[in-house]
């Protein structure tokens, strides 16, 4: 008579289970470096909304800012994304408001719609969902909020190109496209 074959499933242990699988702690530098860059894309960011009124607008480009020097090589974080991430949902917004008013409701639908819009031209930023939720929620000139959305998209880009030229490790864009 032959053994029963082993069963090949390993067996899971309470410590495997809570065993982290996320990615290992950037080393000192790396965190220090993305802190001092990312501050300094905020403080640009802070002077644009404080110019025109629009200090909420800041939430979604910071967030932006993070992906820029923290994710720069994933495809969220890549110019096309950024800026065609960010127009198309302010224009979604604007008309979410044009339609139905300043409304959290409004908000929350503008934001799932600049989802489809983002994934329909292949340009997904998850910030700017939020971007479609401000420009709702606070009350602006419609043109005032292209401009601040697409000034600071563009500064955001520039200063990760400009980063990414002066520290090879950061190299950004991927690709403009």
């Amino acid at each position: 008579m032959t053994k029963p074959a082993a069963d090949p499933t390993p067996v899971e242990t309470t410590a495997s289970r809570w065993r982290s699988k996320a990615p290992a702690q950037p080393k000192p530098a790396v965190i220090a470096r993305a802190t001092v860059i990312t501050a300094v894309m905020l403080l640009l960011l802070v002077g644009i909304g404080s110019v025109t009124n629009s200090v909420l607008f800041t939430a979604p480009l910071a967030a932006t800012a993070m992906l820029l020097v923290a994710m720069h090589a994933t495809p969220p974080a890549q110019p096309r994304n950024v800026v065609l991430g960010h127009l198309v949902s302010v224009v979604i917004g604007l008309l979410m408001v044009t339609a139905f008013d300043h409304h959290l409701w409004v908000a929350a639908v503008a934001a799932g719609l600049a989802v489809g819009g983002m994934l329909t031209l292949r340009a997904a930023h998850a910030p700017a969902a939020a971007t479609a939720a401000v420009v709702v929620l606070q009350p602006v000139a419609p043109l005032t909020a292209v401009l601040v959305f697409l000034i600071g998209s563009v500064l955001l880009v520039a200063v990760g190109w400009v980063v990414g030229k002066l520290i090879p490790a950061l190299r950004y864009p991927t690709y403009w496209w």
